[in-house]
């Protein structure tokens, strides 16, 4: 029986996904332990071809849990800087505020280490330091060492193989060329990737997972930002209550004249509206791809903005089945709340700290109004709202104008100011 049941983990083993394979080198990095993959039948075969050199394969493995370690200690050392000086405090923030910051600091964090928690990443980078700050040097020299392997064995590959190859490389090129459509739905970017799937694996008689695996052995490494897990690195946000007559460049302006230059370029965000297979006309939703958590988190604050006509909402996206997806979006959309919440509040208490608005002098109910607005619309409104009473007082004292002159019901005035500028 354990003979059998040695056999069938051998197996399992032999059959690990690339996928599979990289969380595990990432987790064993993580423990400050070495992970070597089992060799399939297929790396058996390259050994063959290569006279037995295996040091592409270790290279690249080796590279993925270096990045893991290198990504993990940089969001450490980030979020100790942000603690830091939330700690000094320069900015003179409020106990609230303080929390506030330190939460967005931590998350950023999570999302750029790939850790469970924060705890998890600095118990991490408190045992990895000295290797952390050490794992840098050697990434250039893997990476001409795996570049030259790659050189030696296309040389030594038969016709067949070469034909193989380049069926991979144009389907690598293929697929690199339908993520970048931005005028495909995801219903149709799938199809073409199917379709062309098929048309490799029809020419070289091997399934097109398995041919890309292939591929990645001759192909230097691209220097593209990766995870914890070896996967690049997605940072995405979901729009949705967009006009049917909003283009991908109506969005895009909307958000570089609120956020800036500085946060939002043509290099840096990747928009794909989404349309109707049929009709090819817009469906009133887009998401937005961005370079990092931080430009990610600022984009946020565009949630409850208004753009041609609609107060469009501003989410963070969620990957992953149905269930996990859906709890992953509500979880969002809870801080994203408690956020938005928190920002009313600063804002707000902004105007009561310096004397332009009394503490009880805005009712339950704007104040709630003021949580479904952007901050833009709030904190304008709530600049007229004061400059009108200032106006009013000055009137009624220079001229002597009847009481009714002062504002009878603040909380209504408001109000009526934050839907005139949201519209």
């Amino acid at each position: 029986y354990n003979e059998n049941n040695n056999n069938e983990r051998r197996k399992n083993n032999m059959g690990k996904s690339a996928a599979k394979i990289r969380r595990n080198i990432a987790r064993a990095a993580a423990r400050g332990e070495t992970y070597t993959p089992p060799e399939s039948s297929q790396d058996r075969s390259m050994s063959k071809i290569r006279g037995g050199d295996n040091a592409t394969g270790t290279s690249q493995s080796e590279e993925i849990a270096d990045e893991a370690i290198r990504a993990k200690s940089a969001a450490a050392e980030k979020l100790e800087r942000a603690l830091s000086r939330l700690e000094s405090n320069p900015e003179d923030l409020n106990a609230k505020e303080r929390r506030s910051a330190k939460r967005k600091a931590e998350a950023i964090a999570v999302e750029e280490s790939g850790c469970d928690g924060v705890a998890h990443l600095m118990e991490w980078y408190e045992r990895h330091k000295a290797s952390s700050s050490n794992a840098t040097g050697g990434k250039k020299k893997r990476s001409r060492q795996s570049s030259d392997q790659a050189s030696a064995a296309l040389q030594q590959l038969s016709e067949e193989d070469k034909t193989k190859l380049e069926s991979a490389k144009k389907l690598s090129a293929s697929i690199a060329e339908l993520d970048k459509d931005g005028n495909l739905n995801a219903k149709e970017r799938r199809s073409a990737k199917r379709k062309a799937e098929a048309i490799a694996a029809e020419e070289t008689g091997t399934a097109a997972t398995e041919l890309l695996e292939w591929y990645k052995q001759f192909v230097p490494p691209a220097a593209d930002k990766f995870d914890s897990k070896g996967k690049k690195i997605p940072y995405i946000v979901f729009v949705g209550q967009l006009s049917y007559s909003t283009t991908s460049d109506m969005l895009y302006d909307h958000f570089h004249s609120t956020l800036g230059s500085d946060v939002i370029s043509k290099e840096t965000v990747k928009i794909r509206l989404l349309t109707d297979s049929k009709t090819k006309k817009s469906r009133g939703m887009a998401f937005v791809e961005l370079e990092s958590p931080e430009t990610m988190y600022e984009c946020l604050k565009m949630h409850l903005t208004h753009l041609d006509g609609r107060r469009i909402n501003v989410e963070r996206s969620a990957g992953g089945g149905a269930t996990a997806k859906k709890a992953k979006i509500s979880s969002f959309r809870e801080s994203q709340s408690n956020y938005i919440s928190e920002t009313m509040d600063h804002i707000l208490s902004g105007f009561v700290k310096n004397g332009e608005v009394l503490p009880e002098e805005l009712d339950e109910g704007v104040i709630s109004l003021c949580k479904r607005h952007s901050a833009t619309v709030v904190e304008a409104a709530l600049k007229e709202y004061v400059q009108e009473k200032k106006e009013r007082k000055a009137k009624k004292e220079s001229l002597g104008e009847k009481e009714e002159e002062e504002l009878r019901n603040p909380s209504a005035f408001l109000t009526h100011m934050i839907g005139r500028i949201a519209e």
